[in-house]
C-alpha cells in the first residue's frame, strides 16, 4: 500500500490537497494524475482513488463527499443536515439533490452556498447527535422533517416512512417537530406527510407505491400483511387491502438481491417469488405487481389505474359474499 492509499484509508475514502502537498506532490502533478484518471476529484481540493469510487452507490458517494467537507472544518463547527444527515443515518431517500452537501453551522458562521456545500444557520430546537458512523448530524427525525419541507410529496413520504421504519424516532416526536418548526417553508407538506407516514414501508419503492395508491384514490392499504396457509405465515406482502382480498407488491433489483440465499443468483430469487405469488393466489387473493419504474411520477398514474382495476376484480371475484378474512 503506497502513501496515497494509506491516507485515503485513514481518512475513510478520500485525500485532501493538503495531504498530497505534504507527500511531496505539486498542483501540477495533482492535475496530471486527475487527467490520467489515476485519482478522481470529488470536490474542490478533495480526491479519491477510482477503484474505490467505482464500488460506491450514489448515496455512498454523497456521504464520502460529506465526510470530506467535515474534515476541512474544525471539529464541532459543522454538522450534516437535510438529505446529507438523512443518508448519514441510513435513511432511504428518493429524488433528493446528491450533488450538494448540506451542513448546519454550530459556530457563529453565516448561512451560504458555495463549492457544492450549503451552509445553514443553526435554529433553536434543532437537535444535533452523532451517527452510528461517528459523524455529527442533525437528529434523524429532524433531518427527515427538513427533507420533507419541500414541494415533493414523494420525496417527503420516502424519508418519513424510512425514519419510522428504522425506529430512529417516533411519530409523536415528528408531530412535535411540526409544531416546533411550523414557520419553516414547506412545513405544511411535512405535517401532512407525518400523518400519512407508515413504518411498515421498508423501501423507497414501497413508499412510492403507497403514494401512487393515494393519488389513484384507492383505499389506504395496510403494510406488511401476512398470508398464512395451514396456520403458518408464508408471505408478508408489501401492501394489502384485506377486505378486498387483494395485495400489492413492488419489485426492484434490491428486493431480489436482498432475498438471495447462499449459492443463489437473482434468477433463483425470481423463481421463488413466482412460487410465492402462486401460493398467495391459491389463498383467494388477487395480486398487483409494479416495478420501481412504474411507481415513479412518469408512470404512476397509469399504474395506479391498473391497480385500481385489479383491486376491483378481486373485490368481485374473491371478496363477494365472504364473511371472514383468512
Amino acid at each position: 500500500m503506497n502513501d496515497v492509499e494509506l491516507v485515503v484509508q485513514e481518512r475513510g475514502g478520500f485525500i485532501l490537497r493538503s495531504d498530497l502537498l505534504r507527500l511531496g506532490w505539486t498542483d501540477q502533478s495533482i492535475s496530471a494524475h486527475v487527467a490520467s484518471g489515476l485519482i478522481v476529484r470529488i470536490r474542490v481540493g478533495t480526491y479519491t482513488l477510482p477503484q474505490r469510487l467505482a464500488l460506491l452507490t450514489r448515496e455512498q458517494r454523497h456521504l464520502l463527499k460529506a465526510r470530506s467537507v467535515l474534515a476541512k472544518f474544525p471539529s464541532g463547527s459543522l454538522a450534516l443536515s437535510h438529505q446529507s444527515a438523512a443518508i448519514a443515518h441510513g435513511l432511504s431517500t428518493w429524488g433528493v439533490d446528491l450533488n450538494t452537501v448540506h451542513v448546519v453551522r454550530l459556530d457563529p458562521g453565516s448561512g451560504r452556498a458555495e463549492s457544492g456545500v450549503h451552509h445553514h444557520r443553526r435554529v433553536d430546537g434543532l437537535e444535533i447527535v452523532e451517527t452510528s458512523h461517528g459523524l455529527p448530524a442533525v437528529a434523524a427525525g429532524h433531518a427527515a422533517f427538513q427533507v420533507a419541507c419541500g414541494d415533493d410529496v414523494r420525496r417527503a413520504l420516502v424519508v418519513m416512512d424510512s425514519v419510522l421504519h428504522h425506529g430512529l424516532t417516533e411519530r409523536a416526536a415528528l408531530q412535535e417537530a411540526t409544531g416546533r418548526f411550523r414557520g419553516w417553508r414547506g412545513s405544511r407538506l411535512a405535517r401532512l406527510v407525518v400523518r400519512r407516514a407508515d413504518p411498515g414501508a421498508q423501501t423507497a419503492a414501497e413508499s412510492l407505491f403507497r403514494q401512487m395508491c393515494f393519488e389513484a384514490g384507492l383505499p389506504t392499504p395496510v403494510t406488511q400483511f401476512p398470508i398464512a396457509e395451514d396456520g403458518e405465515v408464508f408471505a408478508w406482502t408489501d401492501v394489502a387491502w384485506p377486505e378486498e382480498r387483494h395485495v400489492g407488491e413492488v419489485d426492484g433489483r434490491r428486493k431480489y438481491y436482498r432475498d438471495l440465499r447462499p449459492g443463489e443468483d437473482a434468477s433463483d430469487a425470481v423463481v421463488r417469488e413466482k412460487h410465492r405469488e402462486d401460493r398467495i393466489r391459491r389463498r383467494d387473493f388477487g395480486v398487483s405487481r409494479a416495478t420501481f419504474h412504474e411507481v415513479t411520477p412518469r408512470l404512476a398514474h397509469t399504474t395506479g389505474m391498473r391497480v385500481a382495476h385489479e383491486l376491483e376484480q378481486s373485490r368481485r371475484i374473491h371478496a363477494h359474499g365472504r364473511r371472514h378474512i383468512a
